[in-house]
């Protein structure tokens, strides 16, 4: 009978294997998981704790603001430090008054909210995609167009001039002055450019010898393989249009009807100071209802955010590694 001891296999436990394994790193075979060593552990720990540090600067305040609207108005103004409950008793008067105030005004206020954000991404949708399919073809003036979109990212015409040319177009106490002036800048422009030329050129070639022409491979073509990048400019754009002040406040002067959201909270914000004054003592409710009117502002976007959450990190990636 032949010997065959050294073709047996040692059983090792698994604190032995660990421990060869340590001792001989290059000989762990593919797809087994490297043992971690103490400072990647550490590391791991570090991350983790900046990461929660970071999550928690974020958060704090925001709860604080959520347990302000549910408090009571004399006990917040009173109260000094971060409210974690609500102070003086749970209480939802902030925002009944909220959204009473003046026959339902902030309810104008989302309608036109909603409205600006509707007209803003599909305006702004439309010109990015095409100046970006322009941009992105090798042609005579394409490094002349993108010069000049770089330039209005650097140097900004300012609020007068777009005032100026907004008024002479008959544009001004219209929705069309906010929809037009914020649907789109240089930058979402260039994104646009970058997310076409992500696509490789021969697809686009033989899709030419197959006798498509320049909106057929734009639209059915181009577009599908690089629509992630311009959820980015959507995104972007949806948040200016949701916050916009500015823009409203300066074409829309005097005109309640046309204002957006954050122009409404800013009426309730004043009126209700005036009250105050006017009464002579302290307006103890108008505290919460301004914090109220913060959540009333920012919840929308707090729900919408993580559906375009996906496609925000695919198409960010995506541009940082095709651009």
């Amino acid at each position: 009978m032949k010997e065959t001891t050294s073709q047996q296999q040692v059983q090792l436990s698994p604190e032995e294997k660990l421990a060869y394994l340590r001792a001989h790193p290059r000989k762990i075979k593919s797809g087994m998981v490297r043992p971690k060593s103490v400072g990647s552990v550490i590391a791991d720990v570090i991350i983790v704790l900046l990461v929660g540090a970071l999550a928690l600067v974020a958060i704090i305040p925001m709860w604080h603001v959520l347990m302000s609207s549910f408090s009571d108005g004399r006990s917040i103004f009173y109260y000094s430090g971060i409210a974690f409950v609500p102070e003086g008793g749970f209480t939802l008067r902030a925002y009944e008054e909220l959204f009473s105030f003046e026959d339902g005004l902030i309810w104008t206020g989302y309608m036109n909210t909603i409205l600006y954000v509707i007209g803003t991404l599909a305006v702004g949708l439309v010109l990015n995609v095409l100046a970006g399919y322009c941009l992105s073809r090798k042609t005579k003036l394409s490094g002349l167009m993108s010069a000049l979109c770089v330039f209005t990212v650097i140097f900004s015409a300012g609020q007068g001039p777009t005032f100026y040319v907004v008024d002479m177009l008959g544009l001004t106490q219209t929705r069309f002055a906010v929809i037009l002036t914020e649907c789109t800048m240089g930058m979402y422009m260039i994104i646009g450019a970058m997310a076409f030329r992500s696509v490789p050129e021969e697809t686009v070639e033989s899709a030419k010898l197959e006798g498509a022409g320049h909106l057929r491979i734009m639209f059915s073509i181009m577009l599908p393989q690089c629509f992630s990048l311009f959820m980015v400019t959507v995104l972007f754009t949806f948040v200016a249009a949701w916050n916009s002040f500015i823009g409203a406040r300066l074409y829309n002067a005097g005109i309640t009807d046309l204002y957006p959201l954050q122009l409404i909270l800013q009426r309730i914000k004043e009126s209700s100071d005036r009250v105050a004054s006017q009464i002579g003592h302290a307006n103890w409710a108008r505290y919460p209802m301004q914090f109220a009117g913060v959540i009333a502002a920012t919840l929308p976007i707090m729900v919408i955010m993580p559906f375009f959450q996906k496609q925000l990190e695919s198409g960010a990636l995506g541009g940082a590694v095709k651009g």
